[in-house]
């Protein structure tokens, strides 16, 4: 059933409802109701199991169960359930009630926070966030930066010399990617903007320059099955529920119509378009050469969340000598190989196995963002080389890998033999075989980026 979808100007009007509880409606009697002769508690109770749309249909069915529907608790709860970290009161906003309607349908973008852009080559990685200060939905992008290093020669290998890495991972503040705005005012409270309706203008600093950016939904769509790779995101070698479709050279109006409906939102994607405008008279929305739209995705937690059997998943940031920083979703794949399990008992320590890839979140003009850097077929027995006996990288285990290269246009690409030394669950090394280089690789702490 498609639910219509109505943004009011009403404080405490919660989207996906046709019309609005009022002090003058008439509403149907309740002295007969046994749901409303269980005590407050219990009612609560059972309010609480509802999704958002089922409680705003439940408040305006009388006025008894319009108060209940409208406690704070509940929609406290409902709101945390999108955000990393609870907050405890609306901020600037009335009620969290209030709060949950002005960003509704958007809550799925700081709920899934990691996400990461189609843009040719580069890519771009950002984290999603509600600044409860501000009452603004916000994304940033993380940046890393070399500090001072050193070199060494490795004594495994003198012809190989390694450069330290110990990189500063942060947010670029200075500059939000998305920025949706809808607080209170001195005039009364907030206009819902009308995210079903297409494109919903962003205000950023970036004005004051002439540049301007716009907010999208996707929709969940399914694309055509004979579509080019390129054309859908997130791109294969991620694994995902579902694609979306991605702005190509010729646009997206005859094969992605914006959604009109909350059944039609995805929640894996949205778009930012950023485009200048200079002249007077000109529409806001223009086309053209002096326009970039974006399609951003996200990531399943379970992808890069580490666990036992999966130590290594998880956010990396890599040296790429003269390309900088790059970062990486680290993969372990799921495997039903028996021959390659890795037992645990009182006398052995658990040693992990299975496939690993390093897929990359950012690229460069050589090997692109979506592409596979590395991979390990077996990071357990099936792998193993060796145990490292040289002072830099002592005890640590070296498992085979192959690393990617290509030319420039990812053209006439090629996989090389490599070694991946296992220095920690938060540090690796890879080993450029045929190159004597070392690249080194560390994992990136997302939620503790997500507060500053």
């Amino acid at each position: 059933m498609e639910t219509n979808i109505e943004l009011g100007s009403n404080d405490d009007a919660v989207p996906g409802i046709e019309g609005n509880l009022s002090s003058t409606e008439e509403l149907s009697p309740n002295s007969e109701s046994r749901l409303l002769q269980l005590p407050p508690e219990l009612l609560q109770q059972i309010l609480s199991e509802l999704s958002v749309l089922d409680l705003t249909r439940t408040s305006r069915t009388c006025r008894s169960l319009a108060e209940h529907a409208s406690n704070n608790l509940l929609w406290a709860d409902l709101l945390n359930a999108h955000l990393p970290f609870k907050i405890h009161d609306p901020g600037p906003f009335a009620s969290f009630r209030s709060l949950y309607a002005a960003y509704y349908p958007c809550w799925f973008i700081p709920r899934n926070k990691v996400w990461f852009a189609d843009t040719e080559h580069t890519g771009n990685l950002i984290l999603a966030r509600y600044d409860n200060r501000r009452g603004v939905v916000e994304a940033y992008r993380v940046v890393a930066e070399r500090r001072n290093h050193a070199f060494q020669i490795w004594e495994w290998n003198p012809d190989v010399i390694i450069q330290s890495f110990n990189p500063k991972v942060s947010l670029w503040l200075d500059d939000p990617v998305l920025f949706l705005k809808n607080t209170p005012s001195a005039e009364g409270p907030p206009r819902t903007p009308q995210y079903l309706n297409g494109e919903t203008r962003m205000p950023m600093a970036l004005e004051y320059h002439y540049v301007f950016n716009s907010f999208s939904l996707c929709s969940n769509k399914p694309p055509n099955l004979e579509m080019a790779v390129d054309q859908k995101w997130p791109p294969p070698n991620i694994p995902s529920d579902q694609r979306v479709y991605r702005d190509m050279d010729e646009g997206l109006s005859e094969r992605d119509e914006p959604p009109r409906h909350i059944e039609g939102i995805s929640e894996i994607a949205f778009r930012i378009r950023r485009w200048a405008h200079f002249r007077l008279g000109m529409p806001f929305f223009t086309a053209g050469n002096g326009e970039s739209l974006t399609t951003f995705a996200t990531l399943d937690p379970c992808l890069y969340t580490p666990t036992k059997e999966k130590p290594y998943q998880g956010i990396w940031v890599g040296d790429y000598s003269a390309h900088g920083c790059e970062f990486l979703l680290f993969l372990q794949r799921d495997t039903t190989d028996a021959s390659t399990a890795s037992a645990e008992t009182e006398n052995t320590e658990w040693i992990p196995h299975g496939r690993l890839e390093a897929i990359k979140l950012t690229g460069d003009p050589n090997v692109p963002r979506g592409e596979i850097s590395f991979a390990v077929e077996d990071i357990g027995q099936g792998g193993f080389v060796r145990i490292a006996n040289d002072s830099l990288f002592r005890n640590a285990r070296v498992v085979r890998s192959e690393g990617h290269v290509a030319g420039l246009g990812f053209r006439d690409d090629t996989w090389l033999p490599s070694q991946l030394i296992l220095e920690s669950t938060d540090c690796v090394a890879h080993y450029w075989e045929s190159m004597g280089h070392i690249s080194y690789f560390r994992r990136v702490d997302i939620d503790a980026l997500l507060q500053t």
